[in-house]
């Protein structure tokens, strides 16, 4: 027992499993929410789920604006300046919010032409407007490394949902009441942490409204914020772009089938909220540790992504029936080309923190901006052409640009250049000798069967460059004294 107290510190194991436990039951909320929309309704009321939820995650980083990764930054830093903080992010926020009431209802009326998705769309942003003042309060919790909380708050959150929702399907509720569901939960998780907050981290009077302080934290936050719309923009553009070719059937089809991009963005994120105070520290102190870190994050999180996405496309043609029911069975041969995006993904989301934690502003702006970009024109350009499949190769594509483009830059720093080198001549060589393969073998014609070799060569090729997982490797992850 002393072994694993030693190798697994008790905040690090309570943050760790906080943070993780607390968002997968929420998150298997959402989930479960999709589930019973695709079973329950169909894949035409899931395309119009997907679409809704897609544009109010969006507007969700609107008032957001990076000002809550802001806060976890500098209070994990200085936490004497919790009064200060809380109450400047609450006055931006508040402005923020009514920007995106105004924006809501305009492209609600005159930016969503079937009723399904706009009276959908209505009832999520409801949830948006509440969401971001509780993500507020989680991000004194994080900054103060008490993540209890936060599961706490997102437990209560899922057991208000998952309430109203059986009630609701009982009763044979139409689907935005059920769908309502998720705005309840998010209300009690909101309530939840203003009171938490209040009891226990006393952060004083309402403070009055100070331009200065105000601009400051705002001109600090405005970069991360475009960044995160940028990121949003990122995971969900292929459904607003697919949105625009295909009817609500296809798009619930490929819906289901980006479920696992999203929960592999979802996954990497959470890691590295635990992480991402650690990880500030040690990149500020430009040391050979912070190089080692980095250096273990990506290699050990890369080949578990890998491996993760191997199995997925194995499964798939049985894993989507199984989740989602018959009618979505179709969607199989999209998440096989979908697949090889999973593991970019990770990479990416990882490669993000890395330099937002390092404060290299103008790589991860930049990089982001880049792959919104080159991703929206090949998702009109291929769905257009050949649907959910070319909108799937697309997204493919579109991380894969992303993920060179952060490798370069990771070469060109201080931040673990050998291991950035490794793993874009893994990537490049990988990509190579599959189009060379499937040149040669006349099977271009099997793509989906490539894909699963390209993942093979990532693995293999991650393995060969940076070694086996290594123990210390893994207790410098742990290193709850970092």
């Amino acid at each position: 027992m002393a072994v694993l107290a030693r190798a697994f510190p008790r905040r690090l194991l309570v943050n760790s499993a906080s943070i993780f436990g607390g968002e997968a039951i929420a998150r298997l909320a959402t989930f479960l929410m999709a589930v019973i929309i695709a079973r329950r309704f169909g894949s035409v009321a899931l395309g119009e789920y997907g679409y809704a939820l897609a544009m109010a995650s969006i507007l969700l980083m609107v008032p957001d604006l990076g000002l809550n990764l802001f806060a976890v930054r500098e209070l994990s830093a200085d936490k004497r300046r919790l009064q200060t903080i809380f109450w400047s992010i609450h006055w931006l926020k508040t402005i923020l919010t009514g920007i995106v009431i105004v924006f809501a209802l305009f492209f609600g009326e005159w930016g969503i032409a079937d009723e399904g998705r706009r009276l959908l769309f209505y009832v999520l942003i409801v949830r948006v407007l509440l969401q971001t003042f509780s993500q507020a309060s989680m991000a004194i919790f994080k900054a103060f490394e008490r993540m209890q909380y936060v599961a706490l708050q997102q437990s209560v959150n899922s057991l208000v949902v998952m309430a109203w929702a059986g009630a609701a399907l009982a009763l044979h509720a139409r689907l935005p009441v059920v769908v309502a569901a998720l705005v309840a939960g998010q209300l009690a998780e909101t309530i939840l942490g203003w009171l938490i907050i209040r009891d226990k981290f006393s952060p004083g009077p309402l403070r009055n409204w100070d331009n200065e302080v105000l601009s400051t934290i705002f001109a600090a936050c405005l970069p991360i914020g475009i960044t995160a719309i940028l990121e949003a923009l990122n995971l969900r553009i292929d459904i607003l772009v697919l949105a625009a070719y295909v009817p609500s059937r296809v798009l619930g089809q490929f819906q289901a089938a980006a479920w696992f991009a999203v929960g592999t963005f979802l996954v990497a994120s959470l890691l590295m909220t635990v992480l991402f105070p650690k990880l500030s520290r040690l990149l500020r102190e430009h040391s050979a540790r912070g190089s080692a870190y980095v250096v273990s994050l990506l290699k050990n999180g890369l080949l578990l992504a890998t491996l993760g996405s191997l199995a997925v496309w194995l499964m798939a043609p049985n894993l989507l029936p199984l989740v989602f029911g018959r009618d979505l069975a179709p969607a199989a041969k999209t998440l096989r080309i979908l697949v090889p995006a999973l593991p970019l993904i990770f990479l990416n989301t990882v490669l993000f923190y890395v330099f937002v934690a390092a404060r290299r502003r103008f790589v991860y702006m930049g990089t982001l901006g880049l792959g919104v970009g080159v991703g929206a024109v090949l998702c009109f350009y291929l769905s257009a052409r050949y649907g959910a499949a070319g909108c799937a190769a697309a997204d493919v594509a579109r991380e894969f640009i992303i993920s060179a483009v952060y490798l370069y830059f990771l070469i060109q720093g201080n931040h673990a250049p050998i291991a950035g080198l490794a793993l874009l001549k893994v990537f490049l060589g990988a990509t190579t000798v599959l189009v060379v393969s499937a040149f040669l073998t006349s099977s271009l014609g099997h793509g989906d069967q490539w894909l699963a070799v390209w993942i093979v060569f990532v693995l293999t090729g991650t393995l060969f460059m940076l070694g086996l997982p290594r123990r210390r490797e893994w207790r410098l992850l742990m290193d709850d004294r970092l």
